[in-house]
């Protein structure tokens, strides 16, 4: 679970119906809700961005490419420029490997 000092870093969070969020492990209280989500049931309980089935991982592999940030906004519609950079962040201060287990 993240910390208590895990910072809230979106202040745009798309709404969702909520039988989307039944069985997710990142819920409305948890600090990183609205940039990832991650459920059993779906994409094999991979964690993708919020409100997608973009898998975080992606990420990480297009950077690593060489693609930029843009180019993975521009491919990847569904995933907003704020919830990248929070993930990118919750990276930055090693909290990725805090994800709950699927």
């Amino acid at each position: 679970m993240a910390t208590t000092d895990t910072p809230q870093l979106l202040r745009h969070i798309t709404p969702i119906e909520p039988e989307h969020l039944v069985g997710d492990l990142i819920q409305p209280d948890h600090p990183w809700f609205g940039a990832i989500w991650m459920n059993p049931e779906r994409m094999g309980g991979e964690p993708c961005f919020y409100a997608s089935r973009v898998s975080v991982k992606t990420l990480f592999d297009y950077l690593e490419a060489g693609h930029t940030l843009g180019e993975f906004l521009d491919d990847f519609e569904g995933v907003t420029r704020e919830q990248a950079t929070a993930v990118l962040e919750f990276a930055r201060m090693g909290l990725l490997h805090e994800l709950p287990k699927a």
